[in-house]
């Protein structure tokens, strides 16, 4: 993000705050609205935290539980994301404390990146997203995923 004067140029879904002394983050607006003032936050893959909604975080979990748990793959991942979680409340002015834990895992220390996904929101630090993001071949990505786009009376 480029900062001119005392606005931040941010992108549609990307924003980015600064964790304070205390360890509070302040949500951005346009993701409280999305997560609402109690949401539910875990590990992430690629060393970022996922915020989504407590119904989001129902149905993965859900899906956690059809897995064949006899399986090392499986235990993992329930582990990864299962033992990361927490449930936040945010304070009156939009903020929360970030567990120790979470941030170590995600190398959080003072600038953050909120990004957003499909049904969820990533939090990194602010460099080490743009080198992830600078790190991707989108022709390869594009061939490999080969997205199917809905009908538009499915949109």
């Amino acid at each position: 993000m480029k900062e001119s004067g005392n606005k931040k140029e941010k992108a549609n879904g990307e924003v980015c705050h600064s964790i304070d002394d205390k360890g509070r983050l302040s949500i951005p607006n346009r993701f409280r609205e999305l997560l609402s003032d109690s949401f539910v936050m875990t590990r992430g893959l690629d060393h970022c935290l996922w915020m989504m909604t407590k119904e989001r975080w129902n149905r993965m979990e859900a899906g956690i539980r059809k897995l064949d748990h006899n399986k090392r793959e499986v235990r993992a991942y329930a582990r990864f994301l299962m033992g990361g979680m927490c449930e936040v409340e945010l304070d009156k002015q939009g903020r929360m404390v970030l567990p120790q834990s979470l941030r170590d895992y995600a190398r959080l220390e003072k600038e953050v990146l909120f990004s957003r996904g499909v049904d969820y929101v990533e939090v990194w630090p602010k460099d080490n997203y743009y080198e992830e993001i600078e790190g991707i071949d989108m022709a390869d990505c594009a061939e490999n995923i080969s997205l199917i786009l809905p009908p538009e009376d499915e949109e």
